[in-house]
This record gives C-alpha cells, sequence and structure tokens, in this order.
C-alpha cells in the first residue's frame, strides 16, 4: 500500500470526521491546527494555502502546510503539520512538524512513515535541519522521531510536563 502526503480536499469532508471521531476527545487531535475550531470543513479547507502564505492570523500563526497521509483510497492515516517558521514558542516547545496517527492505525509504523514523508517535503524546501518535538511521556512518538534520526538537545518544562527537543538532520 502506498501512502502519501497531500492538501486536504474538500471531498475528504465525511473521512476527515470519522478521523477525528476516533480521537475521542477533540481536545487531543493533534496536531491542533487540524481542529476544526469551530469553523466548518470548508472553510478549514479553504484556509490552507492562506496559511501556507502565512497570511491567516500573521500576528499569531506563522506559516504552515497542513497534510493529510492518505492512502489510494483516501483514506486519513495521519495528518501533519509543518511550520514553515518558528516563533519563540514554537521554537521553545513545539518545533516545525506536529503530527498525529489515527487512533485505530498506530502501531504499525504509520507514524515513521509520515515524519519521513514530511522530511522530503522539508528537504524540498532547503530546511538543512527541523525541531521535532514529543511530550516526554510520549514513548512511541519519540521512537518516530528517533527512528527518522532525531538527536535529543534538552527536555524542557510547558505548563504540565516535560517537552523533548530533537533535531533531525535533512539528508
Amino acid at each position: 500500500m502506498k501512502l502519501e502526503l497531500r492538501a486536504p480536499k474538500l471531498s475528504d469532508e465525511i473521512e476527515y470526521h470519522a478521523y477525528l471521531k476516533e480521537w475521542q476527545d477533540q481536545e487531543k487531535v493533534i496536531p491542533y491546527s487540524s481542529r476544526l475550531l469551530g469553523r466548518t470543513f470548508q472553510t478549514f479547507v479553504e484556509e490552507i494555502k492562506p496559511r501556507e502564505e502565512g497570511l491567516i492570523n500573521p500576528e499569531k500563526l506563522v506559516p504552515e502546510l497542513i497534510l493529510f497521509m492518505v492512502d489510494e483510497k483516501d483514506v486519513i492515516y495521519g495528518i501533519v503539520s509543518f511550520r514553515l517558521k518558528l516563533n519563540d514558542h514554537l521554537l521553545a516547545y513545539d518545533g516545525h512538524i506536529g503530527y498525529g496517527i489515527r487512533p485505530s492505525k498506530r502501531g504499525h509504523g504509520y507514524g515513521s512513515q509520515l515524519l519521513a514523508l514530511t522530511l522530503k517535503i522539508a528537504k524540498d524546501k532547503g530546511y538543512d535541519r527541523v525541531l521535532v518535538t514529543c511530550n516526554e511521556e510520549n514513548v512511541a512518538s519519540e521512537k518516530v522521531i528517533l527512528s527518522c534520526g532525531g538527536v535529543l538537545e534538552n527536555i524542557v518544562w510547558k505548563n504540565d510536563g516535560y517537552i523533548k527537543r530533537y533535531w533531525i538532520r535533512i539528508m
């Protein structure tokens, strides 16, 4: 089976809602920017390109790519946010890349595939390294980061727990 990263499309709406439903608690959907946050799915999709260009709330939000990892039937396996710039908060805690794997698809290596595909995009965009972080207790995410070459820089405290900060050199 071939998985790819691509921009969300309006035709993804039913599958997207099925993806969200699997998380059960909408507050836990990762990455944060993949949540509807009071928007319709149509508005979410229409904002994809302006978000990439940094035109959505530029005082607070950095330019970012939001991509779905899908199979040939457009089943969503995961969602990634690739932040094209880092502000102080992102540099300290959240990094360039945030990703989430659909709960029913976890444990099959899809997180590593999603991160590896994102690193190819980073390379194409001229990055030589990216920052990826995870909560200290998120062992599965840490394994994904390590499998893609993550090197621990440090561990920092953020509100409710420790964050591990890894740099991945783009080859």
